[in-house]
């Protein structure tokens, strides 16, 4: 099976038969079960207020320092203006988090705990996988390639991408890789990555130190 028909499969798993049939602990079926704690609750069931906030919450991150040029992740670099204020000079690393099935916008958490999302600093590289990223790196490695080189890393992906286009007509496991790189960008593909709203408009934490600033004449 393929992965979505895979997830269908468990769906219908989950929902159809588990759900359906009686649990040997709540000797009733689960959904049962769940419609009854459902109407004794106080309080009607609510979705998230921000449903893309929510799913930032679950996103893997890592600590990074804000630099001149921006911030850097798996040897690739990002920048965003709303980084001025930070770059190079806030004392302390901050959180960034990613979404592994598209590496082309990672959102950094400000001090107020607000997330912002902040692009390739090289708006025309394509988006890629986290997965189609460890493969590249893998194969510079294995080339002897020890520095990190972000253009080598996207013209390595592309190659691999034409290998695995071609290759997934032949064999069962190139055309899993392929769909499975798809799907992941797919899957953000809609998504918005507008800045948030906040409340405080433009305002800035004043007690940073001002940068040193060299004149040219």
């Amino acid at each position: 099976m393929t992965l979505d028909e895979l997830e269908g499969w468990l769906a219908l798993q989950i929902v159809g038969r588990y759900h359906a049939e009686i649990h040997s602990s709540l000797h009733l079926p689960p959904a049962s079960a769940w419609d009854d704690a459902v109407e004794a609750r106080r309080h009607p069931l609510r979705l998230p207020h921000d449903r893309e906030r929510f799913l930032q919450d679950f996103l893997p991150f890592e600590e990074r320092g804000i630099r001149r040029d921006g911030v850097h992740l798996f040897g690739l670099r990002y920048w965003d203006d709303v980084l001025s204020p930070w770059a190079g000079r806030f004392p302390r690393r901050m959180r960034v988090r990613y979404d592994p099935r598209d590496l082309s916008c990672v959102f950094v958490e400000g001090p107020d705990g607000t997330n912002w999302p902040v692009r390739f600093a090289d708006l025309r590289r394509p988006r890629i996988t986290l997965g189609e990223h460890r493969l590249a790196r893998t194969a510079l490695k294995e080339r002897g390639v020890k520095a990190v080189d972000e253009q080598l890393i996207f013209e390595t992906v592309e190659k691999q991408r034409q290998l695995v286009d071609a290759a997934g007509h032949r064999t069962r496991s190139a055309r899993r890789h392929a769909e499975r790189r798809d799907r992941s960008l797919m899957a953000t593909e809609n998504r918005s990555f507008a800045a948030p709203e906040t409340d405080h408009g433009e305002e800035w934490d004043t007690d940073l130190p001002s940068l040193v600033v060299e004149e040219w004449s």
